[in-house]
């Protein structure tokens, strides 16, 4: 008698549409599980991914402000001076930025506008394009913007009676309410009359914990906020909203990706019923057809888990490139969480037609 792997493997594959079918349906619930998880992953990281690139070990604001988002913080330019004589700062670089709605192509969108300068701490998160520091009357913008307005490098807006020409594309800066922008810090301050003032001093020490204390002591109208906290403050807004959302979706695509894991592998092993009687009248025993139905069921899910592997991140790039704002990531470990998963489903859809292939009457099945 042939063994229970030739048996299996011959079963497989002898039947092309079937094991497209199994391996199909478990190829679909899991890269539906993986894109919504890296989309879950993704909108995490990427909220501090620009803010946390800057190497700054203390942020300096006012008093309840430290989000870019939703609080205002203006400080005096000459705070500069008196904030590196405090013992233990290294540096204290300004940052300036202002958000502000500018209408391209007809649409409004909602920018962050940066002020940089040679050889200052903030610098756009990644480039994949262009020029990284813009001169004046230049602009670099985040890549998702450029997919969603139709925008290239050389391409001009119009922002505050002014145009600017694109030099640069990043990326990184999506944070879903807006995106940053970078242009010149001289730029920035004569659109928004403000070279006296800035928004936060970013602080570089080796005693943050010491050199806030002290900030504060001596300043009692600022707060300084360690880069974790900071970083915190601004992934608030998506942590508290969107995730959430987010969240129960992936909920329920894990829900419904492992029943219909279960159901196919299940229906799979009945669909064969009659096939295993035939071998116990051949004198194959309980435990070799039930290694035939497992060798089965696990080969096609797992041919299913790596097709769902292959196509989450295409189906994700695929949907980059129409959508700026679709920011997928994951990493080995959600990866493998999800192979358990799978695993653990195509145990317990092994597992459930168990006694019902025990019982198969040889008997029966050629009376039929």
């Amino acid at each position: 008698m042939k063994s229970a792997l030739v048996i299996a493997i011959r079963n497989l594959f002898g039947e092309k549409g079937r094991l497209l079918i199994s391996a199909g349906g478990v190829a679909f619930s899991v890269t539906l599980i993986l894109i919504l998880l890296g989309l879950y992953f993704g909108w995490q990281l990427q909220m501090t991914r620009f803010l946390g690139s800057v190497p700054a070990d203390l942020w300096v604001g006012q008093p309840g402000s430290g989000d870019l988002s939703h609080s205002i913080s203006i400080l005096s330019i000459s705070t500069q001076d008196e904030l590196e004589q405090i013992e233990g700062v290294d540096r204290a670089v300004p940052f300036s930025g202002r958000r502000g709605g500018v209408e391209i192509n007809g649409n409004e969108v909602a920018l962050y506008l940066i002020g940089l300068e040679e050889g200052g701490l903030v610098k756009p998160y990644a480039m994949e394009e262009g020029k990284e520091i813009p001169s004046n009357g230049e602009i670099v913008i985040d890549e998702s913007l450029a997919t969603n307005q139709g925008l290239a490098v050389g391409d001009e807006i119009e922002m505050f009676d002014r145009k600017f020409e694109i030099v640069g594309l990043s990326s990184g800066g999506n944070i879903l309410a807006f995106t940053y922008a970078f242009i010149s810090l001289d730029d920035l301050n004569e659109l928004m009359e403000f070279e006296q003032f800035t928004n936060y001093f970013m602080i570089q020490t080796d005693d943050p914990i010491g050199v806030k204390a002290r900030i504060e002591d001596q300043f009692p109208n600022m707060q300084a906020f360690e880069q974790e906290v900071f970083l915190d403050r601004n992934a608030e807004l998506i942590r508290e909203t969107f995730l959430p959302i987010i969240a129960v979706l992936v909920v329920i695509a894990i829900s419904v990706g492992t029943a219909v894991i279960g159901l196919t592998i299940f229906t799979a092993t009945i669909e064969k019923s009659r096939e295993y009687g035939v071998l116990k009248a051949m004198g194959y025993f309980n435990h070799q057809i039930f290694s035939i139905a497992a060798i089965q069921s696990f080969a096609s899910g797992l041919i299913g888990f790596a097709a769902g592997n292959i196509l989450s991140p295409l189906i994700a790039k695929l949907a980059a490139s129409y959508t700026g704002g679709f920011v997928y990531e994951l990493g080995v470990r959600e990866i493998a969480w999800v192979g358990s998963m799978t695993l653990l489903m195509i145990i317990l859809a092994v597992l459930l037609p168990l006694r019902r292939i025990i019982s198969i009457d040889p008997a029966a099945v050629f009376k039929a």
